[in-house]
């Protein structure tokens, strides 16, 4: 992931464009279970007469195994359906070519995001943070 981080920042310096970082706070929240998951009930919270009962997970909890995968998904197709190519080699790395030929670079690590370009960087974000919260 580094070398991906490098190359984007070392693109950013040749072509003196600005680059920036979003953390998508709700990312591990909104993502969607493949499979079933269940958890106990949490301390403090349970029901009264029904403390042996256990819950199904509906949607993704942070700490849960498949939270980061679930999250890449989401992101994933978010890029895919804006424009974005995912990169073939690291799966991590977008790039967008509008119209004019200029280039929009996307990596992803997690529930972060670090891109840079010369073109639709405030409207990138204002929709990312509509988009993942």
């Amino acid at each position: 992931m580094l070398d991906i981080v490098k190359a984007v920042l070392a693109i950013k310096d040749k072509k003196k464009w600005k680059v920036y970082q979003i953390d998508v706070k709700s990312a591990f929240l909104n993502g969607i279970l493949e499979e079933e998951s269940y958890v106990q009930q949490p301390s403090g919270y349970e029901v009264e007469g029904k403390e042996d009962k256990i819950y199904r997970l509906k949607k993704v909890l942070y700490g849960l195994k498949q939270a980061p995968t679930s999250c890449y998904n989401i992101m994933d197709s978010y890029m895919i359906k804006n424009g974005f190519y995912r990169s073939i080699i690291k799966p991590t790395l977008y790039i967008k070519v509008n119209e004019h030929g200029h280039i929009f670079i996307v990596c992803l690590y997690v529930d972060d995001m670090l891109y840079t370009s010369h073109f639709e960087l405030n409207e990138f974000k204002a929709t990312m943070k509509i988009e993942l919260g």
